[in-house]
């Protein structure tokens, strides 16, 4: 066989260019045969929610698209099975779905088990009505790839329609001077980036030691707002550290130099010295402004850029709606084999983005962005939870309950760079739980975690 034989050969039984092979494979389960682990296909469950591996949270709701192809398979499946109802002198009614897996194979299509809970109804000889269960095993191949050509005339452009010389009903012509003189007023509201422009993002950032960190956030505001002449103010509520007694007077310091760089910085720090509280600092920082101020409740651990600032003015609306943004989280670098220094604040960008670096802080609600005047409304923070966290948390409950629009987005321009997080042992219990899950949530993605299981396995034991 000569070698343009052999290649030709080689060409048809790789599966990858005759897709007739998908076609000719036998219906089954394993059609998909894994060569390593990784390559192995998750299975979801189906239930009244949907049970997912893929999210920090496991449990969400059935999307409407998937909710179609159940309901499409399930016609289909009960349409079989009374194909021959007449004959038999039976029917079988669909009942619901009781709980079910599904995936997605990318090469031949979607594999789906399915527990469904049937009506078993005989109504020749001897007639009954009973329930029954049934296991329903289902595949949809993907089908070939079809072209279809489109003539342009067939379908004219707008333009090339003739206007219409038919005078406009009495109440038509009313409702267009109406919607004439309504977008007349509002243009000058729904011009955005002149008016966005124009609202101040108040940050408050409660600080208390951690030097090094907020220098690395100083050099960011500098840079994001300062030198881009950013509609902003900084207001820095300073606490002494027991732990690093010195950070106070050289973040006071550093606050200086910058005020004297920039005339026009408008920083502002507010000094206490009680026991510190996230709640009570961010108190203080609030009663520094008025009503009618936009607030951003911003931690020393965050990078952003302008187009943070921005959804900050398009999401919070005085009287309707707070803002608390889904921050991207970074993973301890030293699980994560990533090679960015707390000093290179310019590394952490929407490009850095991935399931191996970090995750979306979906259960993180300190980041907030609110007028005072709504701030107010709902009663502020609860000043009475000391020590670490849990002030977010009740916050957001009565955001919900408050009747306001809360406005959740990912931002991929607002990172938090990781940093250790110690529990203290005399925390609430509650307090401490959460705690300790954050602090267990950061270290590395579930992939990771499972190859240092399994690379050191016997330290587990």
């Amino acid at each position: 066989m000569s070698n343009e034989s052999k290649n030709c050969q080689l060409k048809k039984n790789n599966f990858l260019l005759n897709h007739n092979y998908y076609a000719g494979r036998p219906t089954s389960i394993n059609r998909y045969a894994p060569t390593k682990l990784e390559d192995v296909l998750e299975w979801e469950l189906i239930s009244k929610t949907l049970y997912s591996h893929r999210d920090l949270n496991p449990r969400k709701r059935i999307g409407s698209s998937l909710k179609e192809g159940l309901g499409d398979i399930t016609r289909e499946i009960m349409q079989l099975i009374n194909s021959f109802s007449k004959q038999r002198g039976r029917v079988i009614d669909f009942k619901e779905i009781l709980y079910g897996y599904w995936r997605l194979d990318p090469v031949y299509g979607v594999d789906l088990i399915l527990d469904m809970l049937l009506v078993y109804k005989k109504y020749r000889g001897h007639k009954m009505t009973v329930q029954v269960r049934r296991h329903a095993y289902i595949q949809q191949t993907f089908t070939g790839i079809f072209v279809k050509e489109v003539d342009n005339h067939e379908y004219p452009a707008a333009s090339q329609y003739p206007p219409s010389t038919e005078p406009l009903p009495v109440h038509k012509k009313l409702v267009h001077q109406l919607f004439s003189k309504l977008s007349e007023n509002l243009q000058p509201i729904l011009n955005l980036p002149n008016a966005t422009r124009k609202t101040y993002v108040n940050f408050v950032l409660p600080l208390s030691g951690r030097f090094d960190t907020f220098r690395r956030f100083l050099r960011t505001y500098e840079d994001v707002c300062l030198k881009e002449k950013e509609y902003s103010r900084l207001y820095v509520v300073l606490y002494r550290n027991d732990d690093s007694p010195t950070d106070f007077e050289k973040t006071a310091r550093l606050l200086e130099d910058v005020s004297r760089k920039y005339d026009d910085s408008e920083i502002r720090v507010i000094r206490s010295n009680d026991t510190f509280a996230r709640g009570k600092a961010l108190q203080l920082g609030v009663n520094a402004l008025s009503d009618e101020e936009l607030l951003l409740f911003i931690d020393v651990d965050m990078v952003f850029d302008r187009k943070s600032l921005e959804r900050v003015r398009r999401n919070a609306a005085r009287g309707r709606a707070i803002y608390f943004p889904i921050v991207y989280s970074l993973y301890d670098p030293a699980l994560s084999n990533k090679s960015y220094t707390d000093a290179d604040h310019e590394a952490f960008t929407s490009d850095c983005i991935d399931e191996e670096t970090g995750f979306w802080r979906q259960f993180g609600f300190g980041i907030v962005g609110l007028y005072k005047s709504d701030y107010l409304a709902l009663g502020g923070f609860n000043l009475m939870i000391s020590g670490w966290g849990y002030e977010d948390v009740t916050f957001y409950d009565n955001a919900v309950k408050s009747g306001l629009r809360i406005a959740r987005s990912v931002d991929p321009d607002l990172v938090h760079v990781f940093h250790s997080v110690r529990c203290d042992d005399h925390l609430d219990i509650e307090q401490k739980s959460m705690c300790v899950g954050t602090r267990a949530s950061t270290l590395g993605s579930v992939g990771r975690l499972q190859s240092v299981y399994l690379r050191h396995r016997d330290l587990f034991r």
